[in-house]
């Protein structure tokens, strides 16, 4: 989601993971959320922060790194921020970091 969308994402609820799935590459989370009683689905793939970048003299080789929310399964409670004129227009706040691919 672009940052001019982010923006208007000015309310907030809770949601429950019903998917994490991994799709050989990277990890993807499902979320379900209610908005003025109607269900809503977000899928976003996990972000990584970077925990050790490797270098060789001041060249760097590689990094390790780490997703943010990868300790959640399925049926744990996550923050959504949605668009109240378009609730379907929404985000994980704690989804933060570096798309892998």
């Amino acid at each position: 989601m672009f940052k001019f969308q982010k923006e208007k994402c000015t309310e907030e609820t809770t949601g429950t993971i019903i998917k994490k799935r991994w799709n050989g590459e990277v990890w993807f989370l499902t979320v379900e959320y209610i908005v003025n009683g109607k269900r809503y689905k977000k899928t976003e793939q996990l972000r990584y922060k970077i925990v050790k970048t490797y270098k060789v003299k001041n060249i760097p080789i590689g990094i390790r790194s780490k997703a943010s929310l990868e300790k959640l399964n399925e049926g744990d409670s996550i923050r959504i921020k949605y668009n109240p004129q378009k609730p379907k227009k929404a985000y994980m706040p704690d989804n933060e970091g570096l798309l892998l691919k």
